[in-house]
């Protein structure tokens, strides 16, 4: 389950926002950042897995692809870079 700092960091990734628990009002923004609406944040915790999963995705495809370049398997880059 997404926690309310989950769903803000999905809707406004660079940050300028704290938020204490859950609540949309206990969200305070830094100058120059624009707020969320309680909609798209209330919204949010039920996109977020979905949203999260795209990313995990995305990144595993972007490492394949890489290895894929390098011509090295997954446990051949992590000995290189000092893994077990």
């Amino acid at each position: 389950m997404a926690k309310g700092s989950d769903v803000l960091a999905m809707l406004i990734p660079t940050g300028g926002w704290v938020i204490i628990g859950n609540e949309f009002d206990s969200i305070i923004y830094d100058e120059g950042v624009t707020p969320v609406t309680k909609k798209a944040f209330e919204d949010g915790f039920a996109a977020y897995d979905a949203w999260k999963a795209e990313q995990e995705a995305d990144k595993a495809a972007a490492k394949t692809a890489l290895l894929n370049r390098l011509g090295i398997t997954a446990e051949e880059a992590a000995l290189l870079l000092g893994g077990n």
